[in-house]
């Protein structure tokens, strides 16, 4: 996560008023509310052999002498040609606030199902889900060779839990109009909402082996006090001991979905969700170092972890429409492994840092100045 302060002085009040904010940077296309960024929330430093979680794999880079070792979903693409599919369970989360108003993450739910995230679109790596490119172009030398049949894939079909509605004490969140947009959202503590999603997980028994997708509608997170915002996503992983000793651990997601003209173009519908869905393949557990990087274009602003969403959060316009069934999807666009290893040229596919945008990054990672 980037993080990054805005001052958002008296713009605001709380949810009883409903204002329409008018922040200093708007302009006649967007809001422009705060910050849109992303976090992680906690790591498992070590997977045992015998941990009951999502299928895994482990390989590593070597960079300046120093070996990074790294741990992926699914399977080797140098040594499996196989398909991977890891059972989703979709966790919509519906707030009622202090004046009664509601955000249903219910009502995005069909939004959802039918995305790229699920469904088959066409990329230059494959017809196959936004997530599973990504990875594929990743790994092109072994998908274009030797594991063409090589995906690691979300069921197009996933369960959906009961919708978890929520009443919000009037102290953890605030809830504006925009200014540009006229849409309503709310701004919720991360720590209030996240002891929500872990209640949620453990309440419906969720299984370590499958992903939960907490699934919010324009709700998005501060960290700490207002001025500390925008959370839109994090992805997390947690570990218990069951009672025959073997450990459990459990990954997940929460993702807002935001509608247009909140944040900058593009950043909207399922961008968020693409975002965590592709970081979770590539750093389920929260725990692949890698030398670190500096943010395209922001020397001194750094991270040393194989997060691929978080280079593109300063990236102008780093969605990549893709169109299902008549609805414009927003995904966005991901680091890839050569850019993370400072791999020159990139073995991905075409020689990318970045995908499916390969135009976003064309040089590999700046060390951090």
């Amino acid at each position: 996560m980037r993080k990054v302060l805005i001052v958002l002085l008296s713009l605001f009040t709380l949810v009883l008023a409903l204002p329409k904010i008018s922040m200093a940077q708007s302009d006649s296309q967007t809001d422009k509310f705060g910050t849109p960024t992303f976090t992680t929330d906690t790591s498992v430093p070590t997977v045992p052999a015998t941990s009951k979680t999502v299928p895994h794999w482990t390989s590593s880079f070597t960079y300046q002498g120093v070996t990074y070792p790294y741990t992926m979903v699914g399977t080797n693409p140098a040594t499996s040609n196989s398909t991977t599919t890891v059972d989703v369970a979709i966790i919509p989360f519906d707030f009622v606030f202090a004046n009664g108003f509601v955000l249903s993450g219910t009502s995005k739910v069909g939004n959802v199902l039918g995305s790229p995230n699920f469904q088959n679109a066409t990329y230059t790596s494959g017809t196959t889900q936004f997530g599973d490119a990504v990875q594929r172009a990743e790994f092109w030398p072994f998908v274009s060779g030797s594991s063409p049949s090589w995906h690691t894939l979300l069921p197009s079909a996933p369960t959906v839990y009961p919708t978890q509605v929520i009443q919000v004490p009037q102290n953890q969140a605030v809830v504006l109009i925009g200014s540009v947009s006229h849409r309503v959202f709310a701004l919720m503590s991360i720590s209030w909402f996240s002891d929500r999603l872990n209640e949620a997980i453990n309440s419906l028994h969720i299984a370590p082996t499958t992903l939960p997708v907490v699934l919010t509608y324009n709700t998005f997170l501060y960290i700490h006090n207002l001025n500390n915002c925008c959370v839109l996503g994090y992805h997390g992983a947690s570990r218990s001991t069951s009672g025959n000793g073997n450990q459990q651990i459990q990954t997940y997601i929460y993702a807002a979905w935001p509608d247009p003209n909140i944040f900058p173009p593009g950043w909207a519908d399922v961008l968020p969700l693409s975002h965590e869905v592709s970081e979770w393949m590539n750093d389920p557990f929260i725990h692949n170092f890698v030398p670190p990087w500096q943010f395209p274009g922001i020397p001194g602003s750094c991270q040393g972890n194989l997060e691929t969403g978080d280079p593109m959060e300063v990236v102008p316009n780093p969605d990549f429409p893709v169109t299902i069934g008549g609805f414009t999807y927003h995904p966005q666009t991901e680091a890839i492994l050569p850019w993370f290893t400072r791999e020159s040229p990139s073995s991905a596919i075409g020689g990318a840092y970045s995908y499916p945008d390969t135009t976003k990054l064309t040089t590999p990672a700046q060390s951090c100045q």
